[in-house]
């Protein structure tokens, strides 16, 4: 249901939608298995971190196509993306306090 109590139909999704969440999935785990050999290699924590976060953009959209209403806010959805920023973050600034 809707804020204003108004039962919903479920979203069918366009082909183009599908082929373009599904290439954002692809990418994203293309990427994501780039900078996990970069860590393999390294061990820097800073290619973990963005593996990481490709991987939770790839899967984010496959969560989003199985949702009846993916256009309602979902807070799992956006908490995931934003731990995967923080993520990211701290591994910048991890990195960037040890230079000093």
């Amino acid at each position: 249901m809707n804020p204003g109590g108004v039962p919903l139909a479920p979203v069918t999704h366009l082909p183009l939608d599908l082929f373009l969440l599904g290439y954002i999935a692809a990418a994203s785990a293309v990427t994501a298995l780039f900078f996990l050999r970069f860590w393999k290699e390294t061990r820097d924590l800073l290619f973990l971190a963005f593996a990481v976060f490709f991987v939770v953009q790839g899967i984010a959209p496959a969560f989003v196509l199985s949702m009846p209403h993916p256009n309602l806010v979902n807070k799992w959805v956006y908490t995931l993306w934003l731990l995967a920023v923080l993520l990211v973050v701290a591994a910048i600034l991890r990195k960037n306090s040890r230079r000093a």
